[in-house]
């Protein structure tokens, strides 16, 4: 429904024939969809502010992540108190949301619900609101934003590659006939499912994983204390020439099932690996899909003239400038 609704706004926009940040639509377009699936809650009226939190908390945590050392946050230097009053705007969000839901205000089957029904199973008891609004953040900062970083590297790619997108045109016109796709299209979108994977291989949202060493090891000759933290950067393998021919080419075909067997498994791994693997993985690949299927039926995106896109390292691997397109009906 909201990919449907994405289509009609853009309808009218690319009637105008002016430029869009892509990338705005799309953080906008997935922050609906998870708050809609997630909380039965619609989250396009707070968007602004969520968006401005989290933009916020990102530029904070990856300047710590660099620093040698930091200050605790309750020192008030400027950079601190405005991750405070970031942190504060997101829990406002997150916290009416949980008490309409105490409260009786909503009832619905939805996550929220299930989280509020949990128990532990020695204790009996319920979570927190405080552990209640860790988990909201967390999925909605997590569950919209790599989706939506996904999809604006999606449709800067497929506008850099015609052949690519006509594939994909052929593809969506063999299985769909113009229909809104269903979770059960999805596995005959082949090539569609390519090509969200290569776009994750050259731009993977997650571009870096850290993980603490439970022991002592030795990886490649070089010695890992325990309690050390060891930074995993997909952006690197996944360019990595020992395992990708022409590794920054934009080749959706590396995705076929016989290419993908012929690859060690960790020479990709958009979404972690092991027992702490992105546990949205499943409703990601799906609603990134059913995005991608149902706009691209009906538009194709052109970068806008003398514009440029160029990857930021944040938490996410973001378009540093927002990717500007234009909208053209098909």
């Amino acid at each position: 429904r909201e990919a449907e609704a994405q289509a009609r706004r853009w309808q009218e926009r690319a009637r105008s024939g002016e430029p869009l940040d892509v990338a705005g639509e799309m953080m906008r377009l997935t922050l609906r969809i998870i708050g809609l699936t997630m909380f039965t809650t619609d989250l396009t009226s707070e968007a602004d502010v969520i968006g401005r939190s989290l933009d916020v908390i990102r530029a904070h945590s990856i300047r710590a992540m660099w620093r040698p050392a930091n200050l605790p946050v309750w020192v008030p230097t400027p950079s601190n108190l405005r991750f405070r009053r970031a942190l504060a705007a997101g829990d406002r969000v997150m916290r009416e949301m949980i008490e309409a839901r105490r409260s009786g205000e909503i009832r619905n089957d939805d996550l929220l619900s299930l989280l509020l029904r949990a128990r532990d199973e020695e204790t009996g008891e319920g979570m927190s609101d405080e552990q209640l609004r860790a988990e909201v953040v967390t999925i909605v900062g997590a569950g919209h934003e790599t989706s939506a970083v996904t999809l604006s590297w999606a449709w800067y790619l497929l506008s850099q590659h015609p052949e690519v997108e006509g594939r994909l045109h052929e593809e969506l016109a063999r299985v769909l006939a113009g229909r809104t796709p269903t979770l059960e299209d999805l596995p005959r979108l082949a090539y569609a499912t390519m090509v969200v994977e290569e776009t994750m291989r050259l731009y993977p949202p997650a571009w870096a994983i850290s993980r603490t060493a439970k022991r002592a090891d030795t990886l490649g000759g070089y010695p890992v204390a325990a309690g050390s933290e060891a930074l995993l950067i997909p952006y690197v393998t996944h360019r990595h020439p020992d395992f990708w021919d022409d590794p920054d080419e934009f080749r959706p075909e590396r995705f076929a099932p016989a290419a993908k067997e012929s690859r060690p498994r960790f020479s990709y791994f958009p979404f972690g690996g092991g027992p702490r693997q992105c546990i949205g993985q499943h409703f990601a690949m799906a609603e990134m899909l059913i995005v991608v299927a149902t706009l691209a039926q009906r538009f194709r995106l052109r970068l806008a003239p003398g514009r440029a896109v160029v990857p930021e390292a944040s938490i996410s691997l973001r378009p540093r400038e927002g990717v500007p397109m234009i909208l053209h009906e098909r």
